[in-house]
């Protein structure tokens, strides 16, 4: 019951994960169209909608057509390949430690201008290492992953451990 838990909550925040590593995608479409296309309706008109005890939402067409069609793309990738969560996973465990410890900590060093060789920067600095060590674990657990899951690849087959 404890694992079937921890995998329904691992399988959700990966769903998570793949929302937020979407977003810059939708928005560079959606301005590049919105660029190329300015006077298409389809994709510059926003639609009021009122919605009964939460007001009005403005809708985009293209917006919502886009969108959904890129999760249903999505998802047929995810049912071709049963281990995309892993694919999701190197993914996450190469992007996490540039975009969420090494470069804000490198910000946060020159904006504060941190002393070089100071306790806070030796700090710092020991955060980025030990966070790197993780995520280059967490790369390897994946692509240790992978290369199991394509071993026994079927596609529209779900892995069972």
């Amino acid at each position: 019951m404890c694992i079937m838990n921890f995998r329904g909550l691992a399988n959700e925040k990966e769903t998570y994960f793949l929302q937020v590593f979407a977003q810059p995608i939708f928005q560079f479409v959606e301005k590049k169209c919105n660029r190329n296309w300015p006077d298409n309706k389809f994709i510059t008109s926003e639609y009021s909608v009122n919605i009964p005890f939460l007001g009005k939402f403005n809708i985009n067409l293209f917006r919502l057509v886009w969108r959904t069609a890129y999760v249903v793309i999505t998802t047929l990738v995810a049912m071709i390949f049963p281990f995309f969560n892993a694919i999701l996973g190197l993914i996450g465990a190469a992007s996490f430690w540039p975009l969420t410890v090494y470069f804000p900590v490198e910000m946060h060093i020159a904006q504060t201008k941190v002393k070089k060789y100071s306790p806070r920067w030796i700090g710092l600095k020991m955060l980025c290492w030990v966070c790197l060590i993780v995520s280059l674990l967490a790369a390897a657990g994946s692509i240790a992953g992978l290369i199991s899951s394509v071993k026994t690849y079927k596609p529209f087959r779900t892995i069972h451990e």
